[in-house]
């Protein structure tokens, strides 16, 4: 028996032409997760479909295997300044990268949705950052960062520390690789992301915790990123 499924949120994280006049949609859906839809027929008219991302959908779909026809679709638009374009679209790709499909994460999805709701202006790195370490501790992938992983007792400001992925700091020599001082992990921790170095270590750690967790996987939005800063 065929099921069907109406009215639900949704945003589209990937879309590809798809032979002649259709779409395959990679998208994300507040109750269902991830999954993957074809809208046939969707290029004969672009004008008459919110077919892009960034857009709130209401959609409905049918079908029992892993790919679904969509069935219905309607949109509303987000304000998001074009210039947080490529950020977003690196987080469209690490959502669909990390989520499971057709497993529902509604905390995501609520994330997700407030993140877009502040790209409205200028998104910092910070709001990224954030976004990125609550996605990991959502999934599981992202350790206490609070107490020592090995002493069990709190970060303290006046000690340096190591980060080891799936474990969290341990304390270290100030002259050890990549340590840090006790006093950036607090503020980290804190959300104090005013701070430069705070910014440097939140991006270090969080990129080796998602890299290690995509077990090989790349996210090609990284590269589009860097290319363009190398010809700025």
């Amino acid at each position: 028996m065929e099921t069907r499924v109406s009215d639900q949120s949704a945003f589209i994280l990937r879309r590809r032409d798809w032979q002649n006049s259709s779409l395959l949609l990679d998208l994300f859906t507040r109750e269902y997760g991830c999954i993957r839809a074809l809208a046939r027929g969707a290029r004969r008219n672009p004008a008459k479909a919110p077919y892009q991302p960034f857009e709130l959908l209401t959609i409905g779909w049918s079908g029992r295997q892993e790919l679904k026809t969509l069935t219905a679709i309607e949109g509303r638009s987000l304000a998001i300044d074009e210039h947080n374009y490529l950020a977003l679209l690196y987080i469209n790709e690490l959502v669909g990268a990390m989520l499971p499909a057709g497993e529902a994460n509604q905390e995501v999805f609520d994330d997700y949705l407030s993140l877009l709701r502040t790209a409205s202006h200028g998104l910092g790195e910070a709001r990224l950052r954030s976004f990125e370490l609550q996605l990991m501790r959502t999934l599981g992938y992202f350790p206490d960062i609070s107490e020592d992983a090995h002493s069990g007792q709190p970060i303290r400001a006046e000690l340096f520390y190591q980060f080891v992925i799936g474990s969290g700091f341990i304390a270290c020599t100030e002259s050890a690789r990549d340590s840090t001082s006790g006093r950036t992990v607090i503020d980290w921790v804190e959300g104090r992301y005013q701070h430069e170095a705070v910014l440097r270590l939140a991006k270090s750690v969080l990129r080796s915790t998602i890299d290690f967790n995509l077990h090989g996987k790349t996210l090609k939005s990284r590269d589009v990123t860097t290319e363009m800063m190398k010809r700025r």
